[in-house]
């Protein structure tokens, strides 16, 4: 019993240096979303509450601005940055809206770190050297794979129904994207586009574009649902999806339709959906464990943009676990530091590692 206190205050103790010997800077993260829940989920604000743990664990003093979905303001909120001095500023290419952020930005040689939606290609192409230098990091989710994986895995659900129509049907596929211009949005659709080309039995009737909304989806799928058959919604985000779950449920189908989403956002629970794929929330907190090593001069060149595989279906067990926590705000109890490359032994992030770091002091049990 000793020894083990012991350990429990020697970890605690060795977290409390860490932070010390760290040197403060002061990081303005561009949030896309709103502040709290909304139409299009709460996803954005679950990515600050992710970002505010890990701020306090790794000694960074964290601003977060929000432009509340709204691409005309994102683009012009230069002077709202400038006015907090950052060391670093975080942005989210959002509906291509932080293209001319970075131009801006780069005038006042402030470091930019890109999260999960990059600038792509055709764009960085006409950054001038400077302006391109500026991006200092970038961090993304693999949007095509998860877009894959969940049009098989709804897929195989769908086939594994007790009441589900002919075999020698095709499946009739109903995609709900998010916009036509945000990473995010164009790679997952370019996962499912894969997995239907891969999957004859998939019947891509409609694509259309919800905005991310919740009412937007409901909305278009209500009115696609009094023309035609649909087996198989599948949904950029999980807004979307229950939207579409709400909307199925109202028209009162005589046959079942299996809905998927992505986010993870903490289930609506009346209109729940079949399966999410998530996880990617927590990477803002690593985007700040990925600068705290870039300020110290620990992160490799050839680790400064990073592309990880960190979704995670809402059918394993980490699900519960993960959104109870978030739920319930505990995510101060996540150690992040020790995803560091300070460490010799750090871990490598992902959802799996991240619950292992999980621990509440016995005196707040």
């Amino acid at each position: 019993m000793y020894r083990l206190a012991i350990v429990i205050f020697f970890a605690s103790y060795s977290s409390v240096l860490f932070c010390q010997t760290m040197t403060e800077f002061k990081v303005v993260f561009v949030n896309p979303g709103y502040e709290n829940e909304n139409p299009t989920g709460s996803f954005w604000s679950n990515v600050t509450l992710f970002m505010d743990a890990a701020a306090s664990d790794l000694n960074i003093e964290l601003v977060t601005i929000y432009a509340q979905r709204n691409r005309i303001l994102m683009a012009n909120l230069t002077k709202e940055i400038i006015v907090h001095s950052p060391d670093y500023v975080i942005l989210v290419n959002e509906n291509g809206a932080a293209f001319n952020l970075v131009k801006q930005i780069s005038t006042y040689d402030i470091p930019v770190f890109m999260l999960l939606n990059n600038i792509n290609q055709e764009k960085l192409a006409l950054l001038s050297r400077k302006e391109l230098s500026s991006i200092y990091g970038s961090l993304v989710p693999d949007n095509y794979v998860v877009g894959k994986t969940l049009i098989n895995d709804l897929a195989n659900m769908y086939e594994s129904l007790p009441d589900k129509i002919d075999t020698n049907i095709p499946r009739n596929i109903l995609a709900l994207q998010g916009d036509h211009n945000t990473q995010a949005s164009v790679e997952r659709e370019r996962g499912l586009v894969e997995g239907l080309l891969n999957n004859k039995r998939l019947q891509y009737i409609d694509s259309t574009v919800g905005n991310w909304s919740k009412q937007q989806a409901y909305q278009k799928v209500k009115g696609i649902l009094k023309r035609t058959r649909v087996d198989i919604i599948w949904a950029a985000n999980d807004s979307m999806a229950f939207g579409a779950k709400k909307a199925v449920l109202e028209s009162k189908v005589k046959y079942p339709i299996m809905i998927g989403g992505i986010n993870w956002d903490i289930d609506d629970s009346h209109y729940p959906v079949d399966l999410s794929y998530g996880g990617h929330v927590a990477l803002g907190a690593k985007s700040l464990i990925m600068l705290r090593d870039i300020h110290d001069n620990y992160l490799p060149e050839n680790q400064r943009h990073q592309t990880v595989n960190i979704f995670e279906s809402s059918l394993t067990p980490a699900f519960n676990s993960f959104t109870k926590r978030l739920k319930n705000n505990a995510l101060e109890y996540y150690d992040f530091s020790k995803f560091s490359y300070t460490l010799k032994n750090r871990l490598s992030f992902s959802i799996k590692n991240l619950e292992k770091t999980f621990e509440i002091p016995q005196s707040k049990q």
